[in-house]
């Protein structure tokens, strides 16, 4: 009976030798392989999809900012349109604050005063290239650079 066999093998049938040596990771090589080429795609897939949850959490602040515009200007009816994107810069998310809302435009119609039960209307517009982390397009993706959103409210008739 051959010593070195049995000292390597400890008395185990040979096949449990093999699972022991792929479970220690036997075969480590061919795993970097595999996570070198994987690697680079996670990684683009995870950036763009970053890029495009900044984007969307933009716009979903960009709508309630603009809800809040419509609402203020539905109130205070005589308001103007200074005073209701200053409102909307004072109550908006830090995303479409920043920069004091210089990405920020909205327009008011039907200019001021607008009388009870008659509609007023905000539309906003945001300039999402201060929030690109990619180059744009990247790969070929492109990304929205500018947000806008409407909203309109029935004036309630009080004055400033």
């Amino acid at each position: 009976m051959n010593t070195n066999i049995d000292r390597k093998s400890k008395g185990r049938p040979p096949r449990f030798d093999a699972l022991v040596r792929r479970l220690r990771g036997g075969s480590s090589a061919q795993s970097v392989i595999e996570f070198a080429f994987a690697l680079p795609v996670v990684l683009i897939l995870l950036l763009v999809g970053i890029q495009f949850a900044i984007i969307g959490e933009a716009s979903l602040a960009l709508g309630q900012v603009n809800y809040q515009g419509a609402r203020y200007a539905a109130v205070y009816t005589n308001s103007t349109q200074a005073q209701v994107q200053s409102y909307m810069l004072s109550v908006a998310s830090p995303t479409i604050a920043a920069n004091g809302g210089a990405y920020l435009t909205s327009t008011l119609s039907p200019a001021p005063p607008c009388t009870y039960g008659s509609s007023v209307t905000v539309s906003v517009s945001f300039n999402a290239n201060s929030l690109m982390a990619l180059p744009n397009p990247f790969l070929g993706i492109p990304f929205p650079t500018t947000l806008t959103s409407s909203e309109s409210a029935f004036c309630e008739g009080s004055t400033n």
